[in-house]
């Protein structure tokens, strides 16, 4: 496993792989290797006790040999190790010589005993990436070219090892857990020399490489993770335990998961600690997989350990009127800290001009912090911090300015700076530079008002016009760099995974203030003045890309794989605005994609700050005139006064972004989100939220259509598929089937539903009916589809009022107060249209809408208004608003069989006479439920008695949860399909539309 990477100080090293085979002198071709061993491994059983699902499908022979775990070992590691290193590298003649460079006694390890015994014998790949490198100086992989015979053999090869490695969990039940180590190392080995050869096949041969481009370390052609995932899983079982106590938080483990999908990355962060800080797992206690959670602690922190005074003389403040002073004039206040003679502290508040003149004027020039403030240096209270804290910030601001200023005017630096090579540059020490500070703890009034409004309507100057932003968190000033820096064969990845796993990794705040850092100054490289502070240095973002490739073999896929998460704080990827920029294809298409993914797992602790952040990073126009300030989005001198108002100008500005130099706009598949929607008309399609998005669901940016999508006065139009689909049972019935039939399906409906299914709804009306499932079946043509529905319609509802008409304000949209997204009123209106991408096969991320009507019609107009809009004749787009988001999972196999059969039972029940039983209770009549319950199990067991087909097929079904199976689980199971079709008002009909349709979708 030595081939893999590792960090310094992992929290377990590389585990013994315990030599399992005796085919490691099997010299032969790889692909000849299963007919020369697999006769007596595949033709047996593993286990060997046959099962029920066995007599079920028919395939528990009589005969049928068993076969042992190590006997599966001695094949699989054969094969996928030795004989596939072999005919990768080459092997070598029995003296060690000739063209092959493997030679399988190099790829073992052995320890002896003082009795001069061997105590282990295993597998060692120390020596992999040398001999891959050799093999790309003077072997086969130095000149190969795509499509050619050797090309076209290895690869071959390769698909056959990943196809075998991936069904060794089916074909070998339990073999893959017993022998987890084993199957990782076989998986590792796999992917790097997939990587190997993908990369040279990129490069091309090695004549023909221009010495002056980049290397590009390419990833693996074929997915080798999957087969591996649940032995290396992060997110349950030991590996999240281990993390977590190892300061991992929930949701970085998300984060990694949805960011990473190699072995490799996998094996190196689950070995790596987090924080440093032996406490660092009780911090995260409350954090959830969809982001941190992380709390600002009600005062800020001392340096002085905790039990410990500070000796720092007091604390620093100033008054919101001297800031506000500062502010009103279209300036912004710094500060200054320094000693005078007597030995006293002196400060300096000055008024610093944003301009370009001041820019070339040292006197003005200043260093921006960038911080979290649950890190300890956040003050809800009052403008005020530690003198420690501050002198702290001041000594690494002026390292800060001296790296970024100095060099950029001088072009070299001073003798603090130790150039490591690579482009990579580290400051030590500090010179007595004299620059202002820039910190929001101080400088931002801290009470909502007036001051605030005007600091955050100049948050995008004040970071961009910084001559150097200073990234301050207690994570990197735990993290000694000079060592790693100067010796980067023990490997660079662990500077570059401390930044990425730091909490200034996981606010918004902090996103707009990396990318702005410095950004109207000059720019010699991405991030050169946005500067890391570590315990013995600095380095700048640019500095730790040139770190990182640098990175010794063994991390190399996954060091450039590191460098694609900093795009997120690259200038250029979100200068839109700059001549010719937005016309770059390139940057359209990834801009987008870009913005929701830099999002999805940072977080804000005050959800209205969501659009004025975007407003600041996306440059877009912040009311910030005299009178009163709100430092909301607006256009054309048009204040905007709610939060949905503001995202829908954001969306505005996105598609304008993207339709430049003739871009297709915002993507088709937006509809499809699975977050909260904004509650304003005409926009109710559109995601209400970006941050920590992850805790909704899916947010879409692909474009399926064939169309362009835009944004209409009355909604989204878009090109896309769609289905009719219609509630063929009476609502009333099925509900009435659900309720007997219990929350679980096999519990008393006294339970007046108290274990109902989270997130779900009642209809309105009578307190007892059953509540409403989260999945529609739906039958169309031959084929049968699950329909789960993602939320709960929040995004159609509203908590918050509408503007009032005392506001003066009579600009922008007005909130909906209306109530959508309701399942159980689709359920009752008995129809809805199902909207998905387009394909041969209707599945993946779907729209559920109903046609518009208005509030004010009578019931008579509403039917016509209903029919109008659902009218595919009538020229124009489709009017419909948006009701809730699906998945569209096609059904197959016996759950078909199952569902066919429950619809059979509603049906059934519904036409026959149902026993009622009536008794005085209270001098009040109650209906014995009981007794109707009893007869519909009755029923139930009578119909799975007498169908082999259905019996069958739901024993296969609880077989594919549990080991065995009786005719009481099969009847369970029934029982709770009938309620999941019941619940949802028995199986829907669907009738594909013959082409695709133009949707306007509100």
């Amino acid at each position: 496993m030595e081939h893999l990477p590792l960090p310094r100080d992992p929290i377990a090293g590389h585990p013994d792989i315990p030599l399992g085979t005796h085919q490691h002198h099997d010299s032969e071709p790889f692909d000849s290797y299963p007919d020369r061993h697999a006769a007596r491994v595949l033709a047996a059983r593993h286990p060997h006790v046959p099962t029920q699902v066995d007599a079920l499908n028919g395939t528990g022979a009589p005969g049928a040999a068993g076969i042992a775990s190590f006997q599966v070992l001695d094949y699989l590691q054969g094969y996928l190790f030795f004989s596939l290193l072999g005919e990768f590298l080459g092997r070598a003649d029995e003296d060690g010589g000739g063209e092959g460079r493997f030679d399988p006694r190099v790829y073992m390890t052995a320890r002896w005993g003082d009795d001069g015994k061997p105590t282990f014998i295993g597998l060692s790949t120390k020596r992999l990436h040398d001999d891959l490198k050799a093999l790309r100086t003077g072997g086969w992989l130095a000149h190969v070219r795509r499509g050619d015979e050797r090309h076209t053999h290895i690869d071959e090869c390769l698909a056959t090892a990943q196809r075998t490695l991936a069904g060794a969990g089916d074909t070998f039940p339990g073999f893959m857990e017993a022998y987890a180590d084993e199957m990782v190392c076989l998986a590792s080995v796999g992917e790097t020399l997939d990587q190997a050869l993908q990369t040279a096949l990129s490069q091309g041969p090695v004549d023909d490489i221009d010495p002056e481009k980049v290397v590009v370390h390419e990833p693996a052609k074929y997915d080798w993770l999957p087969a591996i995932t649940p032995l290396l899983d992060p997110t349950s079982g030991a590996t999240k335990a281990s993390m977590v106590a190892a300061g991992w938080c929930p949701g970085d483990i998300s984060r990694l998961c949805n960011s990473f999908h190699s072995v490799a990355a996998l094996y190196y962060f689950t070995n790596f600690k987090a924080d440093p800080d032996p406490t660092a797992a009780d911090l995260h206690v409350n954090c959830r997989d969809h982001g941190c959670d992380l709390r600002i602690p009600a005062e800020p922190h001392h340096m002085s350990p905790p039990g410990e005074e500070c000796g720092c003389p007091g604390t620093l403040s100033f008054t919101e009127e001297d800031l506000v002073a500062i502010y009103e004039k279209g300036e912004i206040p710094c500060f200054s800290v320094g000693k005078l003679e007597d030995g006293s502290l002196a400060v300096a508040l000055a008024s610093v001009a944003l301009d370009e003149e001041s820019r070339r004027d040292p006197r003005s020039h200043y260093v921006a912090l960038s911080h979290v403030w649950s890190e300890g240096m956040g003050n809800p209270a009052g403008n005020a911090l530690p003198f420690c804290q501050v002198g702290y910030v001041q000594y690494w601001s002026r390292m800060a300015y001296q790296l970024a200023e100095e060099k950029m005017r001088d072009g070299e630096g001073g003798p603090e700076q130790e150039e490591l090579g690579g482009g990579v540059t580290m400051l030590k020490n500090t010179r007595d530079v004299q620059v202002f500070l820039w910190i929001d703890t101080l400088c931002c009034p801290a009470t909502p008002g007036r001051g605030k409004d005007l600091c955050l309507s100049r948050m995008r100057a004040i970071y961009s016009n910084a001559s150097a932003v200073l990234v301050k968190s207690s994570v990197l000033s735990a993290e000694s760099v000079a060592d790693i820096a100067r010796d980067t064969e023990g490997g660079v990845m662990d500077v570059a995974a401390r930044i990425y796993l730091s909490p200034w990794m996981r606010r918004m705040w902090t996103l707009q203030e990396g990318v702005l850092a410095g950004a109207s100054h000059k720019l010699n490289g991405t991030g050169d003045r946005l500067c890391f502070s570590f315990r013995d240095g600095l380095l700048t973002l640019d500095s730790v890309v040139g770190l990182l490739k640098r990175a010794p073999a063994r991390e190399a896929r996954l060091a450039f794989r590191m460098m694609a998460e900093f795009r997120d704080l690259s200038p250029r990827m979100w200068r839109f605005a700059e001549e010719g920029r937005a016309e770059e294809p390139k940057a359209r298409e990834l801009f987008l994609p870009m913005l929701v993914n830099a999002l999805k797992y940072r977080g804000l602790t005050v959800a209205s700050d969501e659009p004025i952040c975007l407003a600041t990073l996306l440059d877009l126009r912040i009311n910030a005139s005299r009178g009163p300030v709100a430092p909301l989005i607006g256009d054309d001198g048009r204040e905007v006064a709610h939060p949905d108002d503001a995202m829908c100008e954001l969306w505005r500005r996105v598609e304008e972004i993207l339709t430049k130099g003739g871009g297709a706009g915002l993507p088709s598949d937006i509809i499809f989100s699975q977050v909260p929607r904004v509650r304003v008309a005409g926009f109710r399609w559109a995601p209400r939220t970006l941050v920590q998005y992850a805790r909704h669901g899916n947010l879409y940016t692909t474009h399926s259509s064939k169309h362009p999508a835009s944004i209409t006065e009355d909604g989204f139009r878009v090109w896309l598929p769609g289905a009719r689909i219609a509630c063929a049972g009476d609502p009333e019935a099925t509900a009435r089937v659900a309720r007997l039939l219990g929350p679980t399906g096999h519990e008393s409906a006294d339970n007046d539903g108290d274990d109902m299914d989270a997130g779900e709804k009642r209809p309105e009306g009578d307190g007892g009916a059953a509540s409403v499932g989260r999945v529609i079946i739906v039958n169309m043509g031959d084929r049968w589809y699950a329909v789960r529905v993602h939320g709960s319609g929040e995004g159609a509802e509203t908590s918050a009022s509408p503007r009032s008409e005392s506001d003066g304000r009579s600009e922008g949209a007005s909130i909906d107060p209306q109530r959508g997204g309701d399942l159980s009123g689709l359920i009752e209106s008995g129809s809805a249209d199902l909207i998905f991408r387009p394909d041969e096969e209707v599945r993946g991320p779907g729209l559920l809408v109903s046609a518009r009507n208005s509030s004010s019609s009578s019931p008579s107009s509403d039917l016509e208004s209903a029919l109008e809009g659902l009218n595919l004749d009538r020229a124009g787009p489709r009017r419909v608003r948006s009701e809730l988001p699906v998945m569209i999972m096609p059904v197959a196999g016996p759950s078909c069989v199952i569902f066919g059969a429950a619809q059979k039972f509603i049906d059934d029940s519904r036409q026959a006479e149902t026993a009622e039983t009536k008794q005085a209770v209270n001098g009040e009549e109650a209906e014995d439920q009981k007794a109707e319950r009893a007869l519909l199990v009755a029923t139930a067991e009578g119909l799975v008695g007498s169908s082999s087909e259905l019996k069958e097929a739901l024993y296969l079904n609880v077989l594919s949860r549990k080991s065995s199976a009786t005719d009481g689980d099969a009847l369970d199971m029934f029982l709770d399909f009938i309620r999941q079709v019941a619940r949802c008002g028995g199986v829907w009909s669907g009738e594909r539309y013959p082409d695709d349709v133009e949707w306007c979708v509100d």
